[in-house]
């Protein structure tokens, strides 16, 4: 199990870390999945001879992932089909260490994949960026309409009218909980908190919870539960010190008693998928793993706190476009947005994601379907309850002064209150 690409600390890299129903595919085919044979971007179907693309010509191109096993193995299999379909080939690299970092380095280099996944949040930081450009506008070269895809997500894939990558899944964290320790899942924290006492018994092994506190990503939802944003992208303006945020790390600190003491994600997974923690907060990257540890593995929405449902940050998971694919031959543009476009219209391929992975849909012929699973629709509300994270680049500057805050409240080195003023002025001297 690889810490996970969504840990914010790693999506930071240092220094940074989705609805409405909407229309069909607009292409000449019916957007089908592809079980007719087709790439199913409703384009032609291969049997003219052509490789079900744009002409006829197969290309390469590289995809870079940073996935959880589970997910891994899935992903290594659709390929394997969209390359048998399409004609096309792609290799599907995990660059090693922290993916934002990897291509800071190989893309100015000119060694950068041409398409990689990862949540939404990257695509304003990297939009901006001009000396090298990092993100290649598909607009052109995407034959799906968008308005395939819920309204949020396909605004989470554009920046400035420029199409930077095709959504596929949104995602959040919710409370996974063990059935065979917990009879009834909590509704409110004050429930949540009585049965952590039953379970919690460091000295033995034994935690109320798993959780990586210490990551702005995952504890967002406690931190913005009373309506306090930690960064507010309307305005603009570093919020992390209202006195809404202020209450709610308040609410956060109340589970800090119930984790194991190395607040890393790896640490905190593993004590739940032992059997060694009734709960754990974690999102929908997770399930495909922890099913094949908890015989009884439930998942629900986030305790309320006040009657206040948790807002927490939700991502759209995204088929990043880059920059390489400026200089690229049109049949590498074509294999990575042909990629992309069959993977994220194939009903199929959502379908059986959100069953296996967890994956909460954004193909809008998939949303409303009353078919996925209990674990799914507990996501799905917890992304109607929470917020997208922000896009604008300044949040770039957010997340490491909020990281270091909730570590030095976990440590007990600060006050919380100090600690997110603290974090609130090292955000504004950094914009």
């Amino acid at each position: 199990m690889n810490e996970k690409r969504r840990t914010l600390l790693k999506a930071m890299g240092g220094s940074t870390a989705l609805a409405a129903l909407a229309g069909c595919i607009s292409t000449g085919g019916d957007g089908g999945d592809g079980s007719d044979g087709s790439d199913g971007s409703g384009g032609s179907d291969g049997s003219d001879g052509s490789d079900g693309s744009t002409g006829g010509a197969t290309g390469t191109a590289r995809l870079w992932v940073d996935l959880s096993d589970a997910e891994d193995e899935a992903m290594s299999g659709y390929i394997d089909e969209y390359e048998s379909e399409s004609g096309n080939t792609i290799n599907k690299e995990a660059p090693g260490g922290e993916l934002d970092q990897q291509l800071e380095t190989a893309i100015p280099a000119g060694d950068g994949p041409d398409s990689w996944i990862w949540a939404h949040d990257w695509v304003g930081r990297f939009a901006v960026r001009e000396d090298p450009p990092f993100l290649y506008d598909a607009s052109d070269d995407v034959d799906v309409s968008l308005d395939s895809y819920t309204e949020t997500a396909r605004q989470a894939a554009q920046f400035d009218g420029a199409l930077y990558g095709l959504p596929f899944a949104s995602e959040t964290v919710a409370l996974f909980y063990n059935e065979d320790m917990v009879d009834e899942p909590p509704e409110t924290m004050e429930e949540m908190v009585s049965i952590m006492d039953e379970h919690h018994d460091p000295e033995n092994g034994q935690y109320g919870l798993s959780y990586p506190v210490t990551d702005p990503y995952f504890v967002s939802g406690f931190i913005q539960a009373y309506g306090g944003n930690i960064f507010d992208e309307e305005n603009l303006e570093v919020t992390v010190d209202s006195d809404a945020c202020k209450r709610g790390m308040d609410a956060l600190e109340t589970l800090f008693d119930y984790v194991p003491s190395d607040p890393g994600y790896e640490s905190q997974i593993v004590a739940f998928a032992d059997g060694l923690a009734p709960f754990a907060i974690n999102g929908p990257w997770e399930l495909g793993n922890l099913q094949g540890e908890i015989d009884n593995l439930g998942v629900t929405t986030l305790p309320t706190v006040d009657g206040n449902n948790p807002r927490s940050y939700s991502g759209i998971q995204l088929f990043y476009f880059s920059a390489m694919l400026a200089d690229a031959d049109q049949s590498t543009v074509d294999t990575a947005t042909g990629l992309a476009e069959w993977y994220t219209t194939s009903e199929d391929v959502i379908q059986t994601n959100a069953e296996e992975q967890g994956y909460i849909p954004v193909l809008a012929d998939v949303v409303g379907n009353d078919d996925l699973s209990s674990e799914v629709q507990a996501f799905a509300q917890q992304v109607d309850h929470g917020v997208p994270i922000p896009t604008h680049p300044d949040m770039d500057s957010v997340w490491t002064p909020v990281t270091e805050a909730l570590e030095r409240v976990f440590n007990g080195e600060q006050d919380s209150d100090a600690a997110l003023d603290q974090a609130a002025s090292e955000i504004r001297e950094a914009l």
